[in-house]
């Protein structure tokens, strides 16, 4: 049953994603948590025979480096898409000819106002695929890396005829080395149940193995925990917007039922782990919501599907690039180290999107029948982004007026964990996200009224209890409350609260 569940999970986290390996002998892990590449993969034997017939043979990896496979998948996606994007699709933005290939070097950068998902979840995810395709092909991660970066340029440059894109080189770059490492990873641990679905979270594969005919070097057994949850519950806003513009507003919103499917994954032990290999412990978590409007909503093409519909999808994920695991007591565990936080939030009613290094420490504490988890990050987030204004309400009326939905932001943010689990597996939750944002006056977009610089300040708080069924089915009740206030330059400030409250099951897979 675990691996049926623990199948679902990994399958579907590659369809809802969007889009430094050293030599043979330092792709060998020396930690107590990984093993080493070495180790032959022992497949069930219920997939065996479908992996062989659908892939061929794979041999062993040779461990040698293999840039003209790196290299030629990257060509190879990006010629695909930009021939698909202007001969199928015909997209104005991708009939690229002489005109942009001639003196490409002299087109000056600017920032894109693409689509919310577009440059903060497909933007990484297309690099990652880069970067997949470079550490199947044996190239270390900082060599991956390049040819990541390589890839984005060749794109911003050769492949549309807008100005090459700051943000989308930052998302596709540092953002697809956060997707790409945890990708990369998850699917080496999915060959545990079958090389297929393997191949699925990692798309690349399908172009290594077809060329070198060898499995990927990297661990597996990695997974330390896997649950899947799902959550029912309903919201409620308010807004208030401090005056400006000849006009005062204050308005509360009830969105009154949603459905909340999540799952998490946690990728070895967190605690009192000692590495100098980048993300070889990460958690990972993915959600999505559906349900009933509040009836209210932007004056767009979409108004009536904006009333009647609430949505939000979210990816949280943090990677240790280095550890210690200092010994403070015997009943401890720490890992003290640097840290890349990937955080993507799209909901009906807010946008914010974090992207930067930092670093952590994260703790378990063990009592005698007890236990106390907790982690606190400091961050910088590099590249970001925030709804600039209450963009989805009647307050700005004219879609022309704003290009994009958001502002590009950079600032500190901070995230605090805690788990308590008590001596008859009743478990408390809290959870702390805080940012200090600027909003920085080069991106803002040329014409908006609704757009200026200026600081945004943004805490998350959630808390929950959990109430053990089974070894592996769990009840509980979650409250969840953000909260924003901005200080603007030229137009006027907002205060908005939004609060969630649910009630949900987990089934806790590993």
């Amino acid at each position: 049953m675990k691996k049926i569940f623990s199948l679902f999970l990994l399958t579907s986290f590659s369809l809802t994603s969007p889009v430094f390996s050293q030599t043979e002998a330092e792709e060998s892990f020396p930690s107590q948590t990984e093993e080493t590449e070495s180790q032959e993969i022992v497949f069930p034997s219920d997939t065996l025979s479908s992996q062989t017939s659908q892939t061929g043979f794979l041999h062993e990896n040779d461990g040698k480096k293999h840039w003209f496979t790196a290299i030629g998948g990257m060509l190879f996606f990006n010629v695909g898409l930009a021939t698909y994007n202007r001969f199928i699709i015909n997209a104005e933005w991708a009939k690229v000819g002489p005109n942009e290939w001639s003196r490409f070097w002299e087109r000056e950068w600017g920032y894109d106002n693409d689509w919310y998902w577009t440059n903060f979840v497909l933007h990484p995810y297309q690099g990652s695929l880069y970067y997949m395709m470079s550490r199947a092909s044996n190239l270390n991660r900082a060599e991956s890396f390049g040819v990541t970066v390589l890839g984005s340029a060749f794109w911003e440059y050769l492949c549309e005829t807008n100005a090459p894109s700051k943000n989308d080189m930052v998302y596709t770059t540092v953002g697809a080395f956060a997707v790409g490492e945890m990708l990369y990873r998850l699917s080496l641990n999915a060959d545990e149940i079958s090389e297929i679905f393997g191949t699925f979270i990692n798309p690349g594969r399908w172009w290594t193995q077809s060329w070198l005919r060898q499995r990927p070097l990297g661990s597996r057994h990695n997974i330390h925990e896997l649950n899947l949850k799902f959550a029912i519950g309903s919201s409620n806003s308010y807004t208030n917007i401090l005056g400006g513009r000849n006009f005062n507003y204050v308005h509360s919103e009830n969105f009154p039922f949603f459905v909340n499917p999540s799952f998490g994954v946690v990728y070895n032990d967190p605690y009192g782990h000692d590495s100098n290999e980048p993300y070889s412990q990460f958690e990972l978590d993915i959600s999505a919501a559906l349900g009933k409007g509040s009836g209210t909503g932007a004056e767009t093409l979409y108004s009536e599907l904006d009333k009647n519909l609430m949505y939000e999808i979210r990816i949280m994920s943090n990677g240790m690039l280095f550890s210690r695991a200092p010994k403070f007591s015997e009943n401890t565990d720490t890992s003290l180290g640097a840290v890349l936080e990937y955080q993507f939030d799209w909901h009906q009613f807010y946008e914010l999107s974090a992207l930067g290094p930092g670093v952590a420490i994260k703790q378990r504490v063990r009592f005698e029948d007890s236990k106390l988890e907790w982690q606190a990050h400091l961050a910088w987030d590099i590249l970001g982004t925030t709804d600039y204004y209450y963009y989805h309400r009647p307050v700005v009326i004219s879609s022309g007026d704003t290009p994009r939905s958001y502002s590009m932001v950079s600032g500190a943010m901070t995230l605090a964990k805690l788990r308590y689990e008590m001596p008859n597996d009743f478990i408390v939750n809290f959870g702390l996200r805080g940012y200090a944002l600027y909003d920085f006056e080069s991106q803002i977009p040329s014409g908006s009224p609704y757009s200026s610089t200026g600081w945004e300040l943004i805490g998350i708080m959630e808390a929950s209890i959990e109430l053990p069924v089974s070894k592996i089915i769990r009840l509980g009740f979650a409250d969840e409350m953000y909260l924003k206030r901005t200080f603007y330059k030229d137009m006027p400030d907002i205060f908005q609260l939004f609060n969630t409250v649910n009630a949900f099951v987990r089934f806790q897979l590993k």
